[in-house]
């Protein structure tokens, strides 16, 4: 757990909470808990935010290759062939502490990767980034409260609530494909434009939840990248909760 000082707290703190968002719900260890995998594992637990601090990324297509190298020596050695096979079902053979392994290190050379600026940075292109924050926003307080997020030149970061009977991964789909469209578009290019899986993560406690804030707020300035103001957004109504 992150100890946080009041002093700390009192930067995401307002006094006021804005009407019709959600109080924030801890994760709860006896409630049931739907976990599913694609090329990634996820958790569910309505109700709960869900974070992209190197979590619920949504990155560009073209991965850094020197992490895909390293990925492919590491299955080979495991006797999982990359090329012309479906790897991720035989990495689910492997066993559980393998697997976690894999993910841990690999996400964390991904993400690492992307903030060095590797493949494609069309979040660069302003027309990009304005269309990308605008689908960001334009159902928030709908199917779902939009949290912190930040667009870097290659992905994004952000917290997000998905309100009753809808779930992160049918939102960051119709984001995605909204997005994708004008964002080819305006590049004059066709094809996929996001890779087809985020990294997400439930937020457990205020504490971790604030530690996402501050990665998410810190994450330029530590990549070494100097963003437009419109790039970074900082939801007001989350200071509530720390009320």
């Amino acid at each position: 757990m992150v100890e946080i000082s009041r002093t700390e707290r009192n930067e995401f703190r307002s006094t006021t909470a804005p009407p019709n968002r959600p109080s924030f719900v801890p994760f709860n260890e006896h409630l049931a808990v739907r976990i599913y995998r694609r090329n990634l594992p996820h958790w569910r637990q309505e109700g709960r935010p869900t974070s992209s601090p190197s979590g619920s990324v949504i990155p560009c297509p073209e991965g850094p290759r020197p992490v895909e190298y390293e990925k492919e020596h590491w299955l080979h050695a495991r006797g999982i062939h990359v090329t012309g096979g479906d790897w991720q079902s035989q990495l689910e053979t492997l066993p559980e502490r393998d697997q976690e392994q894999f993910h841990k290190h690999f996400n964390r050379l991904f993400h690492a990767a992307l903030d060095q600026g590797h493949g494609d940075c069309h979040l660069k292109n302003e027309r990009c980034l304005a269309t990308v924050r605008a689908k960001l926003m334009e159902h928030d307080g709908d199917s779902y409260h939009l949290g912190d997020f930040v667009i870097m030149p290659n992905h994004v970061h952000l917290l997000v609530v998905p309100s009753p009977g809808n779930e992160v991964e049918m939102v960051m789909k119709g984001i995605k494909g909204a997005a994708s469209r004008e964002c080819n578009q305006h590049l004059a290019r066709t094809g996929q434009f996001w890779q087809p899986d985020s990294y997400d993560h439930i937020v457990r406690t205020l504490d971790q939840l604030f530690y996402f804030r501050q990665y998410i707020k810190d994450n330029p300035g530590k990549a070494g990248i100097d963003l437009p103001p419109e790039a970074l957004y900082q939801a007001e109504w989350m200071d509530s909760w720390f009320s």
